[in-house]
C-alpha cells in the first residue's frame, strides 16, 4: 500500500486568552472555570452530587458535612486542574499564576480539614496525620468509600 502526500485536514486551534473566572460553583456546574470558554452542554445542567433539600432531610447531619465538604475539595480540585491546563499553554501568564497558587493552597487546606473531619483522601494528608500524631496508628483508608463506589460523583 502506498502512502499519499496529500494532506486531509489542517487543523486550526486558536490560542486561549486569560478572561473573566467563574467562581467555584459556577464552574463546577460548567465544565471550566473560563467564562470565554463555557459553550453549554445539555448534561451539565446539574452540579454533580448536588441534592435537593427534600433528600437533605433524609440525611444525617453526619452524611450532609460530608458531602457539603467532599463537595468543595471536588470544587476547589476542578478549578486547580483547569488552571493547570491552561497553564500547560500559557506558563509565564502571572494572573493565572497567581490564582493557581492561591488554589492550590486552598486545596491543600481543604483537604487537611476533610482528613482531619472524616479520613485522608491522598497520601499526603495521611502524611498530615502522622506529623500532627505519631503515636497514630491510623492507616485508614477504608474509613471511606472507594473513589469507583461513586464517591467523587
Amino acid at each position: 500500500m502506498q502512502t499519499q502526500n496529500a494532506h486531509l485536514a489542517i487543523a486550526s486551534v486558536p490560542v486561549q486568552s486569560w478572561g473573566e473566572l467563574y467562581d467555584q460553583d459556577a464552574a463546577l456546574k460548567t465544565g471550566t472555570i473560563f467564562k470565554d470558554l463555557d459553550l453549554p452542554f445539555f448534561a451539565a445542567d446539574q452540579i454533580p452530587g448536588a441534592l435537593s433539600s427534600l433528600e437533605d432531610s433524609l440525611k444525617s447531619p453526619e452524611e450532609i458535612r460530608w458531602r457539603d465538604k467532599m463537595l468543595e475539595v471536588q470544587k476547589v480540585s476542578f478549578m486547580m486542574d483547569d488552571l493547570r491546563l491552561y497553564l500547560d499553554t500559557h506558563p509565564e501568564d502571572q494572573d493565572a499564576l497567581a490564582v493557581f497558587r492561591d488554589a492550590v493552597r486552598q486545596r491543600k487546606q481543604t483537604l487537611s480539614e476533610f482528613a482531619e473531619q472524616f479520613y485522608p483522601l491522598t497520601p499526603d494528608c495521611m502524611a498530615e496525620i502522622y506529623e500532627k500524631e505519631p503515636s497514630s496508628s491510623c492507616y485508614c483508608w477504608q474509613k471511606g468509600a472507594a473513589p469507583w463506589e461513586g464517591v467523587c460523583c
